[in-house]
């Protein structure tokens, strides 16, 4: 009975993965209200209802697609970091934000597009934990400048700075395109990281020494 159930749960999770992967290309294509249920089961070649019995509704799916890209971005800070090292803190959030860009441009693309918008499908679930996390964030922040471990500045604008320099490369990645005349390779990509997080720790008066 017991790997009965581990070989749904399996199942279940692997349907799930396939389902996010699949409204992810959908919804940035054609946004929630252009999105259909069906669609995007015909690309994952399930019945619409295995939709329905594991997200509930469209709106149950995309909610929980873009929690997914929260939970992601929001692991860069956590409780014990005011006591840290603010460059290696600040480099490693940047880096994995460049990185997340680098490997998931739909999710980046699609959270820009809400946000755009007004959040108009995910303000229920999204304003208390973004405002919770970036508030937890703002102190943390604060506390290094007055504990003289960085220069004081206004942490709404280094965190404003960080999120728009960095997903840029996910939503504008065609604009990149066109002025260069292809996609960034991989070497490139890594030099533009490393110049973002060597600009941002300099303005900062924090040591700039490679990951």
């Amino acid at each position: 009975m017991e790997s009965v159930l581990k070989a749904s749960g399996t199942i279940r999770q692997r349907n799930e993965a396939r389902i996010l992967q699949a409204a992810a290309k959908q919804f940035a294509k054609h946004g929630f209200k252009g999105t259909s249920l069906q669609a995007i089961a015909d690309c994952v070649d399930l019945p619409k209802a295995n939709i329905l019995y594991y997200f509930k509704s469209k709106t149950g799916l995309y909610k929980a697609l873009l929690s997914d890209i929260m939970d992601m971005w929001n692991q860069g800070f956590s409780a014990d970091k005011a006591q840290q090292d603010p460059a290696a803190v600040l480099r490693t959030y940047i880096e994995q934000k460049m990185q997340y860009s680098r490997s998931h441009p739909l999710h980046s693309k699609i959270f820009a597009m809400e946000i755009i918008q007004g959040a108009p499908n995910i303000r229920d679930v999204l304003e208390r934990p973004m405002i919770q996390w970036t508030h937890h964030q703002h102190s943390v922040i604060e506390s290094w400048g007055e504990q003289g471990l960085m220069a004081k500045i206004d942490p709404y604008y280094l965190l404003f700075m960080i999120w728009g320099t960095t997903q840029f490369y996910a939503d504008f990645d065609t604009e990149i395109t066109l002025l260069k005349g292809r996609e960034l390779s991989d070497d490139e990509f890594l030099q533009a990281q490393e110049f973002t997080v060597s600009t941002i720790l300099r303005g900062l008066n924090l040591a700039v020494s490679s990951s």
